[in-house]
């Protein structure tokens, strides 16, 4: 893949974005989903961050940096840092390639 044909960090945070707010309410426990509507336009939050070394047992193939990108959603603290991660998606930086793995947030259960 050249790096023309590589989507943008601004690309990469957007797209990821659009995929969760698409799926985001048949994955995510209603109570969460009420909590990331009040809050997010104060406090919600979508970055890229370092892919996690757990990915490879996620996708069943060994992940490479320079092919794909970790996007976090979730709502940010009192500190402005990534505190409520309600989504991961591993998603691939190539243009014409359309590969996107999600780990929600799991409900809470006591």
């Amino acid at each position: 893949m050249t790096a023309n044909n590589q989507l943008s960090p601004d690309e990469l945070i957007d797209v990821a974005y659009e995929i969760f707010i698409d799926m985001a309410g048949d994955n995510l426990d209603p109570a969460d989903m009420i909590l990331l509507g009040a809050q997010f336009e104060e406090k919600g939050a979508a970055d890229l961050v370092a892919v996690g070394f757990d990915w490879d047992e996620h996708v069943g193939f060994e992940v490479e940096e320079d092919e794909y990108a970790e996007v976090v959603v979730g709502l940010v603290d009192e500190q402005d840092e990534l505190s409520d991660v309600y989504a991961r998606l591993l998603i691939s930086k190539d243009k014409d390639e359309k590969f996107c793995h999600i780990l929600w947030k799991q409900a809470d259960t006591e």
